[in-house]
């Protein structure tokens, strides 16, 4: 059975995706800032007879987050979402498998979720030589600068200011610049329970192949340990895959994104 969720839910499904945290980072926060009262943001749950959930559907404006930490009705869910006016479904890809079987999606990507190992990042921390460089935090100011950034690296062309300000409400990102122009950087999002999201991690192209994205990520990284949070992040790019690799990020399992 399916239920539209309001707040008297909200620790039952806190505490359920919670069993994942590191898959749900986004889905919490979302909850917690928007409530269950919202237009642009609905909950609902697939429970059993007893009413235990068994997979939790979230819309936020035209993108549905699904999630199930084990079995679930999917036909049911397909029967709830085929209604619904969107633009992609995100998730966790074991999920995302089996609905596809009743969805003909345009297409599909599936990424690496990973997770920093602490003690391998400290181990890495000794090589990385700071001298000569100066991360900075980024500030509200820079915000045209980032995009500018992102407009030269083909991941993030689509990139807008009001993105990276959304995602610094939760978050916080550090860059490196060299005569006022910002050529690399790694923000985070998400940020709470013990937990945060890295993401928009890049280099201008004249500028790569320096370490100048590796020592963003690890003032970011550096900061979030010391405030008891633990960074995570998503990546299908090989290239930044093996930097992740070498700041100690471990791979924990997939995600997959569904274009309509």
């Amino acid at each position: 059975m399916l239920i539209k969720i309001d707040s008297s839910y909200n620790d039952k499904v806190i505490n359920y995706l919670k069993r994942e945290r590191e898959y749900n980072l986004t889905p919490i926060n979302d909850i917690n800032k928007y409530g269950y009262d919202q237009m642009f943001f609905n909950v609902w749950a697939q429970v059993n007879s007893r009413g235990d959930i068994k997979a939790i559907i979230l819309r936020y404006f035209n993108i549905i987050n699904l999630y199930s930490y084990g079995e679930c009705d999917i036909r049911e869910i397909y029967n709830l979402i085929k209604y619904f006016d969107y633009t992609e479904i995100t998730g966790k890809y074991s999920t995302l498998k089996q609905l596809q079987d009743y969805i003909n999606f345009q297409k599909s990507r599936t990424v690496n979720l990973c997770k920093l190992d602490t003690e391998k990042f400290f181990d890495m921390m000794k090589n990385i030589e700071n001298k000569g460089t100066k991360v900075k935090r980024v500030k509200y100011r820079n915000l045209n600068k980032i995009v500018k950034l992102y407009e030269a690296i083909d991941e993030f062309e689509n990139t807008t200011i009001e993105n990276i300000r959304y995602g610094l409400k939760s978050g916080r990102g550090y860059y490196i610049d060299d005569n006022k122009k910002i050529v690399s950087m790694a923000k985070s999002t998400s940020e709470g329970n013990g937990y945060a999201m890295v993401i928009g991690v890049g280099t201008d192209p004249e500028y790569r192949n320096k370490g100048l994205a590796t020592k963003c990520m690890a003032r970011l990284c550096l900061d979030l340990i010391n405030e008891g949070k633990i960074p995570c992040l998503l990546y299908d790019n090989e290239v930044a895959g093996k930097m992740y690799k070498k700041l100690g990020f471990e791979e924990i399992g997939k995600w997959s994104i569904c274009y309509r």
